[in-house]
């Protein structure tokens, strides 16, 4: 009878303990809450083109000593791409020189990530990287394409241009497409060079 009211009373001294203990544990409790407002998703867009599309544009600037064996056809633009039909260079300092404008036409600031040439078939080239590329079958009987920044066709447009690496919303970049012969002979026979061309891919800065 002792004993079982000795067990009676541990139980009790027990169950009061693991109440003390609940109760100091929800005492050192503690709940944290973090709460985001409203998150408006704005509309904006990303977009860099060619201007002035539809138009059929002559060169803006023919090189060379004469109109002989010289012609330059014109470029037809479009939004994404300019095409330059059928032109003639044949001897040294023959050129056709095009202005081209883009723009961005988008409310994110764009950058220039690559410029990636595609050589012309008919013939092979020397140099093509960046915005520079001369074909011809020999150094002294080559034609030069080049996208440049300025007219005189020597400061060529790089990714890390001023402008092309921080093109901010409605803002235009001028470039010049330009061929020339700038090989010192006359061929002998005649050479098609076709499909040169530039790829200008543009990201978001």
């Amino acid at each position: 009878m002792r004993s079982n009211k000795k067990l009676k009373m541990l139980l009790l001294v027990v169950a009061i303990l693991l109440v003390g203990v609940t109760v100091a544990y929800a005492a050192l409790s503690a709940t944290l809450n973090v709460t985001v407002n409203k998150i408006t998703q704005n509309v904006n867009s990303f977009g860099v083109e060619f201007i002035n599309t539809g138009s059929s544009i002559a060169a803006t600037t023919v090189g060379g000593t004469s109109a002989t064996g010289r012609s330059c056809g014109t470029a037809t633009v479009t939004a994404n791409s300019v095409t330059i039909s059928d032109t003639t260079l044949s001897k040294p300092d023959d050129s056709c020189q095009y202005t081209l404008t883009i723009k961005n036409v988008g409310t994110i600031t764009a950058k220039l990530i690559s410029i990636t040439p595609t050589n012309p078939s008919g013939t092979s080239c020397s140099t093509s990287s960046g915005a520079r590329m001369v074909c011809g079958a020999a150094a002294n009987k080559s034609i030069t394409y080049t996208l440049t920044t300025d007219t005189g066709a020597s400061t060529l447009l790089t990714t890390s241009t001023t402008k092309a690496a921080t093109f901010v919303a409605n803002d235009t970049l001028v470039v010049y497409l330009t061929a020339k012969y700038t090989g010192t002979e006359l061929n002998s026979t005649a050479v098609n060079q076709t499909g040169a061309s530039f790829r200008l891919n543009w990201g978001q800065k």
